[in-house]
């Protein structure tokens, strides 16, 4: 995959925060040069840790543990609220699980460190419901549940959250056990988004330790690393778990996202905003 083309979604993010905490010239130009030294020194390396790292920066320099802290609790509010009418929806839908899982990816827009957060959430879920899946796996999957006694449910990001746990009650499996990171990054979910929109009600909850916003196995907790280890089926949700579990050509990891840009198109073979329900081999 072209690092480079990472570069771009960061810049982005640099932009974002100058924009957002309106430093004085000083800490301004001290906040860039480091960033880019963060990104140049990243670029061969992976856009998870890239993205670690700038945020880690942020939130020293700007002195802001929760740095999308309004934003997470806009999308959970916001899902939270149409949470019974799509509950509806995938229950009189003739295939549940189908409806639920699409759904699942469907929230996957929700993510402010790919910038790809729509003004409109609830009209852009609605027409993503109108999409084909790019890849369709759902029956595989499907499968696989039916099989497995324990699931590691790698989750993303808020607001998001609120359909990972829709899919989780459609599911109705007793070993879920839903993964959240370990501290504040990006959109991404922690242990308090989980307990705002009630996830603890219909599985169990963890963290893994670590505060990528993605799951970098050799990173993360020794807790989660046996869960990860002893799981027999991984259902990864978003582009940046992804990123960090694509290289393992683990089958027994389902991966469910959006693909975001093109070089995680290109990698699945797949267009750009494309819905993906795959395991990669």
């Amino acid at each position: 995959m072209d690092m480079k083309q990472c570069r771009v979604c960061q810049q982005k993010t640099i932009n974002h925060f100058i924009e957002r905490f309106k430093p004085d010239a000083k800490v301004e130009k001290e906040f860039v040069t480091k960033a880019n030294t963060i990104i140049d020194n990243h670029l061969l390396n992976n856009a998870p840790e890239m993205a670690t790292q700038l945020h880690r920066l942020g939130k020293e320099m700007f002195h802001c543990e929760h740095l999308y802290y309004s934003e997470k609790m806009f999308a959970n509010d916001l899902l939270l609220q149409h949470y019974d009418y799509w509950k509806e929806q995938v229950n009189k839908s003739s295939d549940p699980f189908f409806a639920a899982a699409k759904l699942a990816v469907s929230g996957n827009i929700i993510d402010y460190g790919a910038h790809s957060v729509p003004d409109d959430i609830i009209k852009e879920v609605h027409t993503l419901q109108q999409k084909t899946l790019g890849i369709d796996q759902t029956s595989l999957l499907a499968e696989r549940i039916n099989k497995a006694d324990n699931i590691l449910y790698l989750g993303d990001n808020a607001g998001e959250i609120v359909f990972d746990k829709l899919f989780i009650e459609t599911i109705n499996h007793p070993g879920v056990t839903f993964v959240v990171r370990g501290k504040p990054i990006i959109n991404d979910v922690v242990k308090a988004d989980a307990m705002h929109v009630e996830m603890h009600n219909v599985c169990q909850v963890m963290d893994n330790g670590y505060d990528a916003p993605s799951t970098i196995i050799d990173k993360c907790s020794p807790e989660f690393r046996h869960a990860f280890d002893t799981a027999d089926l991984i259902i990864s949700k978003g582009q940046g778990n992804l990123e960090g579990l694509m290289d393992l050509k683990n089958d027994k990891i389902f991966f469910m996202l959006m693909a975001k840009c093109e070089p995680i198109a290109e990698k699945l073979g797949v267009h750009k905003g494309d819905l993906v329900v795959t395991t990669i081999k």
